[in-house]
């Protein structure tokens, strides 16, 4: 009979001790793992913040809001009770929309380079055209003191205002130009943006007979202006018409269009694309007249919509998928080397298997590093080239056998082709995984059917 120090020596060497052991290393390989996902996190800030710093200087994203026709006017608060109550005149406007907008425009690209990180930008050139219907006040609110028709202005809402380049007149009426001024035209109001005062046009403005005063309303009239304005990686719109139509020429390579509308048609080539959008007031659920104390201009960012100029490669991303599967990968490679080492008259330490372990994490790091610098696809294939050949000289050395240093890198090209098949298969890449996980699991479950876990055949002989 065994004794109980015998018994715990058969234990201790048995493969299914050595088992669990390989199970623990991988668990604490965890932590460098870690320290990789917090090194691509801190490279992929510290390229965003490159990127802004570009953009700050070119341009933003643009977010174009308008044009908006904003009329002021007052209304009687009454506040308080009984012979407290107190009766003040208040300010307030009215935003209208525009009856028809049709916006053209092309965005000429190109990309910046600043250190190691690219940033695409672009200036676009954008025309305007389109009419706004006669205001009814009405629409707005029924308590209405005064409205001062004169003091309308014609706002746009530009999110970075210090992209615009040159400077912009506004046609009325297909006569009288005016021209735009800083600001959204409404004070203490947040936000950037350019308006003109519609006074001089006096046109179109309603005014009662024999009347040099104050004017009675304005009539329906047409607009047409343009913009040129620099901005980087996004140009976005408002539907702000009861018919918005916009249409975008770019030589952009690889759009990206999104937003709350898709374009109605596309056609994109190997050196440009062309969008179109048509859009009707019922697709957004914001009437075409509100008062600003009660929505603010915003109100329209939900139903924005345009197109992204993204660099086309992003491999933070796909070192970041990448490293997702690191455990599965690591634990393939562990059972690999632990198969060699079945039978084997040469055992491998644990600290060996750490080795291995580390020089797999380390992959994720030379990825980075030189994708950073000769692109995604080059840097995978130095980085597993470099991973899978000293790996598996590694354990050649170790087993002191040439055979198993071959089928450790035959090993490693399956893993490491497996992985960037799941790396392009991005609409499938969680089957694929999944597949590829069960198939590992299933060729270690049989190929180890006659181990003896408990060390009893070895210890019996």
């Amino acid at each position: 009979m065994e004794s109980f120090s015998d018994i715990v020596r058969r234990l201790l060497g048995s493969p299914g001790f050595k088992f669990f052991l390989i199970c623990g290393l991988i668990l604490i390989m965890t932590i460098p793992l870690l320290l990789v996902w917090g090194l691509v996190s801190e490279r992929e800030t510290r390229a965003a913040s490159v990127r802004q710093g570009v953009a700050s200087e070119w341009g933003r994203e643009q977010y174009i809001d308008g044009p908006l026709l904003i009329v002021p006017y007052t209304v009687k608060r009454v506040t308080g009770e009984g012979d407290k109550r107190i009766e003040e005149i208040v300010e307030r406007r009215a935003v209208f929309l525009p009856q028809s907008l049709k916006i053209s425009g092309n965005a000429a690209t190109k990309v910046l380079h600043r250190s190691i990180y690219d940033v695409a930008v672009y200036t676009g050139l954008l025309d305007f055209e389109g009419s706004f219907s006669a205001p009814d006040m009405a629409e707005v609110t029924a308590d209405v003191q005064t409205i001062r028709w004169r003091d309308a202005v014609l706002a746009v809402a530009i999110s970075d205002v210090s992209g615009l380049k040159t400077a912009a007149s506004l046609t009325i009426d297909a006569a009288q130009q005016l021209n735009f001024e800083p600001s959204i035209g409404v004070p203490a109001m947040r936000g950037d943006g350019i308006h003109a005062r519609l006074a001089p046009v006096r046109e179109i403005f309603e005014m009662p007979a024999g009347a040099d005063g104050a004017a009675s309303g304005i009539k329906g009239f047409s607009f047409k202006f343009s913009l040129t304005l620099n901005g980087s990686s996004e140009l976005t719109f408002a539907p702000v018409a009861r018919e918005t139509s916009v249409d975008i020429t770019s030589d952009w390579s690889a759009p990206s269009f999104w937003g709350a509308f898709l374009p109605n048609d596309r056609d994109i080539k190997a050196d440009s694309f062309t969008a179109r959008w048509e859009i009707p007031h019922l697709a957004r659920s914001v009437p075409q007249s509100w008062s600003l104390a009660d929505q603010p201009l915003e109100r329209m960012q939900n139903y924005a919509f345009g197109v992204r100029f993204f660099v086309p490669v992003d491999f933070y991303q796909l070192v970041t998928r990448a490293a997702k599967y690191a455990m599965m990968f690591l634990a393939t490679a562990f059972m690999a080397v632990f198969l060699l080492e079945i039978g084997a008259s040469r055992q491998v330490h644990p600290v060996q298997y750490l080795f291995v372990g580390l020089a797999m994490t380390f992959f994720y790091v030379l990825l980075l590093s030189f994708a950073e610098h000769i692109g995604f696809l080059l840097a995978y294939l130095v980085a597993a080239g470099a991973t899978g050949g000293v790996i598996s000289l590694y354990v050649a050395k170790v087993q002191a056998s040439v055979t198993k240093g071959l089928i450790m890198g035959a090993v490693f090209f399956v893993l490491y082709g497996l992985l960037y098949m799941i790396l392009q298969l991005e609409d499938y890449a969680l089957i694929a995984g999944a597949i590829g996980g069960f198939v590992m699991l299933a060729v270690v479950m049989f190929a180890t059917l006659n181990v003896d876990w408990s060390g009893k055949a070895r210890t019996a002989g």
